[in-house]
């Protein structure tokens, strides 16, 4: 019997690992990119925005450390061996993908695709080449684009989107970012670290819509401690250019506000590409993205799509998950999408990473129970010089049962694989579990007791004598 036969259109994150899922069940896989494998998270997403900030953090606790900081470094030396070093990573991990695909014995075949039926592919692979590649089943991976205003549209040199921040050649003076989604964070962390003066314009009434809310209060307070500027709900008006940079002006709560920028990046979010001919394949598709059931499987029998092109969060775990999920129901077996917890980090400075149930969500389940416990009363966080921030673990009051975990701090998004596993499960079980000193997970457990009122290491109340 000959092997089923799987097209895959799209190499990002999604789209290797359907492929290669594929092949572990015995498919025959084909997997087309126009670009370049790993797509937009490995090349121009979220591999070399943690490889540069990761490079700025260390300068930054070296610049603050009392035995480091008396070694006098001038950042705008850094910014070239940064770069440099964020290629090497992207190469070394592009070059990782490759060999796990051809180990794999899968077809990796570089140009353009579309679809001409809901079973055939044709690849454009030049200016005049042509291949019709038939299909027993198709999976659609072809990610998102920048999203961009209308009003304000980028030249690639003073206004500038997140491609051209990660190929800078110049710690810019001043720069102004539009958007306060994890993208404009991000950003706004890199190069304030490296000595830039950042101000984020946020049309909404906070940065991070939709994070725990403690979690943003705090990470606002200490962004805007180490000389981030935010204003939120906030737009850019008017856009004035001189030979030195740009002259913003800025609509606030408090009046019309007038900025300088050397650069102004746009991180206003991202939008699923639909460049696809989906109507000769008989699928529907909206402004949110291609329209999927629970198999991931589109209007069309057969015909599946995953990642950023469909509706959800637009995260590269949850892509790889989706191509996980496409694919075995393609080779026939049954697997759903149930709006699995997803977990979220964001790597600014300090680190967030959260799961589950936020403090409002958890309220209208019934009557809640919540422990926190802040890293200045960590030895481990002391020990690095990174006590700010804090962990929140909320909990069912009546059964004890863990809704959600939330933190801010050092290894954050570390800290997050461990919360994973605790949201479902009893408080209690968590807490029983002996953690290695001096660690940073000590500060979990903590929190975790000091949702009954049992936390060790936090001073007891002083309470009024009778």
């Amino acid at each position: 019997m000959n092997p089923k036969r799987l097209v895959i259109i799209g190499g990002g994150p999604g789209g290797y690992v359907a492929a290669i899922r594929a092949a572990q069940l015995g498919a025959k896989a084909t997997l087309i990119e126009k670009d370049k494998i790993g797509g937009t998270c490995l090349n121009r997403g979220c591999i070399p925005t943690k490889a540069l900030l990761h490079d700025a953090r260390t300068f930054h606790s070296l610049r603050n450390s009392p035995v480091f900081k008396t070694l006098s470094v001038d950042p705008s030396g850094l910014l070239e061996p940064m770069m440099d070093r964020k290629k090497k990573v992207i190469e070394e991990l592009v070059k990782g993908v490759e060999i796990l695909l051809e180990s794999q014995r899968i077809m990796v075949k570089k140009g353009r695709a579309d679809l001409i039926s809901p079973n055939q592919v044709i690849l454009f692979d030049g200016e005049d080449g042509k291949e019709i590649l038939e299909a027993d089943a198709i999976i659609l991976a072809p990610g998102s684009k920048t999203k961009a205003l209308q009003h304000i549209v980028p030249d690639h040199e003073k206004i500038i989107t997140s491609d051209e921040a990660l190929e800078i050649k110049k710690i810019p003076r001043e720069l102004v970012i539009i958007g306060g989604g994890y993208i404009g964070v991000e950003f706004a962390t890199l190069f304030n670290l490296l000595g830039s003066k950042v101000t984020i314009v946020e049309i909404l009434e906070n940065i991070l819509p939709g994070l725990e809310g403690e979690l943003v209060r705090n990470l606002r307070r200490f962004l805007e401690r180490d000389g981030v500027k935010i204003l939120t709900q906030s737009s850019v008006e008017g856009i004035q250019e001189g030979e030195n940079g740009l002259r913003l002006t800025i609509k606030t709560q408090q009046g019309t506000q007038e900025i300088n920028a050397e650069k102004l990046l746009m991180a206003v979010g991202r939008e699923p590409s639909l460049d696809l001919n989906f109507s000769k394949a008989g699928i529907e598709t909206s402004p949110k993205g291609i329209k999927v059931n629970r198999h991931t499987e589109t209007t069309s029998p057969n015909v599946y799509a995953i990642g950023d092109a469909i509706e959800g969060i637009m995260l590269a775990h949850v892509a790889m998950e989706h191509g996980m999920v496409a694919t075995e129901n393609a080779m026939g077996l049954d697997r759903e999408w149930n709006s699995p917890l997803i977990p979220l980090c964001i790597f600014s400075h300090p680190e967030v990473a959260s799961i589950g149930l936020t403090e409002k969500e958890a309220k209208t389940k019934g009557e809640i129970k919540i422990g926190r416990f802040p890293f200045r009363s960590n030895p481990k966080a002391v020990i690095s010089g990174e006590t700010d921030g804090l962990i929140k673990v909320i909990a069912n009051r009546e059964n004890d049962t863990v809704l959600g975990v939330h933190i801010i701090g050092p290894d954050a998004s570390v800290l997050l694989s461990i919360a994973s596993t605790m949201v479902g499960c009893k408080l209690k079980e968590f807490t029983r579990f002996i953690q290695a000193h001096p660690t940073i997970p000590e500060a979990l457990k903590e929190a975790c007791l000091d949702a009954d009122g049992l936390a060790i290491h936090l001073p007891k109340p002083l309470r009024p004598k009778a």
